[in-house]
């Protein structure tokens, strides 16, 4: 471990220690940095996060380079105006700066278990995308967490029920994307989500989505992957760019089940390419995971969402949590040689309260072939520390 790693580390440390008697004030905490008016029509809160990562690489072919680095560093405004509207702004100093703006919308919450949103928003997709960075089981996402579009600009409508939830909407491009030379692309987005058992001790969770979208013709579409670990830029697998693509079509299974400290996690997604030269392109790529909390908790799940959320530790000591995923990545089709992955990860979690974290993950990396056609096994070793608002 270099110098500055240990550096960055230290820091790290130093701050999660200073923010965790804010964090068990819990309400204490909110109430400081949030603002309602006297008759209610008006309310502000600022939440914030960090993560501070250190990573090594045992490499085979590919150079991966490890290091430490803080993953993300995000600040948040949100609040209310004349009760119903909704407004909300979060910007991550961390990222790369044409991502650095994430959700920022404008809301209206009038109807009854209605909820409309238009702005930046993640599209409807993917149960691990649409739960939030700082409650995912890995430092990571999966392999498949490849197709999930995440943030793009558009409008949804979303309603819910004691056991359900639908989200459908409409969207154009990144911001990103925007400010390149195309016409734009448009399409649509659904998600929904069913739990046939929800009780105190077990919950089945099933859900499926999609999106369809029409591809601007100047538009080149490129599908490619770190290996589970963000402190590298380096990409085992990747198609190149993909142009003269008619439509692009995303399809999602997943499913959940959480039974006390014991939970498993799946999901399926693929991606077609509708391409104007005949040679139609498809993608996929799975993961299932399983966690186990040695100290008792469990996973907590929001129906409105169809999400996780945060651990409540039990002990004053906090939450410990052993996790292991399989997932896989087929690039593979129709011409295209972008490779196919296969990854094991073991993850080791330790909720030090709500709002600060933990975390190891050991990642075995197998790429057969890689993007050039060669086959090669690396290994990660990864660490984070986070804390949030």
């Amino acid at each position: 471990m270099n110098n500055y790693t240990l550096k960055t580390l230290t820091s790290a440390v130093t701050l999660c220690l200073l923010m965790q008697p804010l964090a068990y004030a819990g309400s204490t905490l909110g109430d400081a940095l949030s603002y309602k008016s006297e008759d209610k029509n008006f309310t502000i809160k600022v939440g914030g996060r960090i993560m501070v990562d250190a990573t090594s690489y045992d490499e085979d072919i590919t150079p991966l380079n490890g290091g430490s680095e803080i993953r993300r560093l995000r600040l948040k405004v949100s609040g209310s105006v004349f009760k119903d509207w909704r407004y909300g702004y979060s910007y991550d100093a961390a990222s790369n700066k044409d991502f650095r703006i994430k959700g920022a919308y404008l809301g209206y919450n009038g109807f009854d278990r209605w909820r409309l949103k238009v702005g930046n928003l993640q599209q409807p997709f993917s149960l691990e995308e649409l739960t939030s960075s700082k409650h995912i089981t890995f430092m990571e996402r999966s392999l498949a967490n490849l197709f999930a579009p995440s943030y793009t600009l558009g409008a949804t409508a979303n309603t819910w029920g004691t056991n359900w939830s639908t989200t459908v909407g409409i969207f154009g491009d990144t911001i990103a994307e925007r400010n390149q030379n195309n016409d734009g692309s448009r399409g649509i987005a659904g998600r929904v989500t069913y739990t046939p058992i929800k009780s105190d001790d077990l919950l089945v969770h099933l859900g499926i989505s999609t999106v369809q979208q029409n591809i601007d013709s100047n538009q080149i579409i490129r599908f490619n992957t770190r290996p589970e670990s963000h402190y590298t830029d380096s990409k085992l697998l990747s198609t190149g760019a993909l142009g003269d693509i008619d439509s692009k079509s995303l399809y999602g299974l997943e499913a959940a089940i959480v039974n006390g400290p014991w939970s498993v996690q799946g999901e399926y997604m693929t991606a077609k390419l509708d391409r104007n030269n005949n040679t139609d392109a498809d993608f996929n790529g799975w993961y299932v995971q399983g966690s186990w909390f040695a100290t008792g908790e469990k996973r907590r799940y929001s129906s409105k969402s169809g999400a996780f959320t945060s651990v409540k530790p039990k002990s004053k000591y906090g939450a410990i949590e052993l996790a292991l995923r399989y997932s896989e990545l087929d690039l593979e089709n129709a011409g295209v040689t972008g490779g196919e992955e296969n990854n094991t990860t073991i993850g080791v979690n330790w909720y030090v309260t709500r709002y600060i974290r933990v975390m190891a993950n050991y990642i075995d990396v197998n790429a057969e072939p890689n993007r050039n056609g060669r086959n090669e096994d690396a290994d990660v070793l990864q660490a984070r520390i986070q804390a949030w608002f």
